[in-house]
């Protein structure tokens, strides 16, 4: 990543993160101590904060330094901001609490092969039943596809 880059980064992450945790640019200055024309200038790509300043800016936006720079070292994976929302809350849970959303998370991820897995079979063997049956277990169809031709030997 060339400097251009690293700022254009920081600026474009810095607005997005400040409007997902619902602050305008006023509030955000504020809890930085800094003027919102500052903030303003950052979000802009005008000028860039100081690397104190940047740690404090992700303090305030409860987000990480890999996050204001948009770089993930040794990680395909990347979590939405929802997404680290509830990590924070899983890790501020005692013990017990994680084992019970642990417990959930387990059950209803099991639940939702099954029932996509119930769901392909039938559309393998019946389509028309198979949307009958999805609605009362939930699941959302909305109509039978009628463009293709489901055979037997398809699956």
């Amino acid at each position: 990543m060339n400097e251009t880059s690293i700022k254009k980064a920081i600026s474009t992450n810095i607005s997005k993160y400040r409007k997902k945790s619902g602050m305008n640019q006023k509030s955000f200055a504020e809890k930085l101590g800094v003027t919102p024309s500052r903030v303003s200038n950052w979000e802009q790509g005008l000028n860039c904060p100081t690397i104190d300043i940047l740690f404090d800016v992700c303090e305030v936006l409860s987000i990480s330094i890999n996050d204001i720079y948009g770089v993930y070292p040794n990680s395909d994976m990347r979590l939405a901001f929802n997404e680290q929302e509830m990590v924070k809350k899983y890790r501020k849970l005692d013990s017990h609490s994680q084992e019970m959303v642990d417990l959930v998370l387990g059950k209803e991820y099991d639940r939702c092969c099954n029932i996509s897995n119930f769901i392909y079979q039938k559309l393998a063997s019946a389509p028309s039943m198979a949307a009958e049956e999805a609605i009362e277990y939930g699941v959302n169809v909305t109509h039978e596809r009628t463009d293709i031709e489901i055979n037997d030997g398809d699956f």
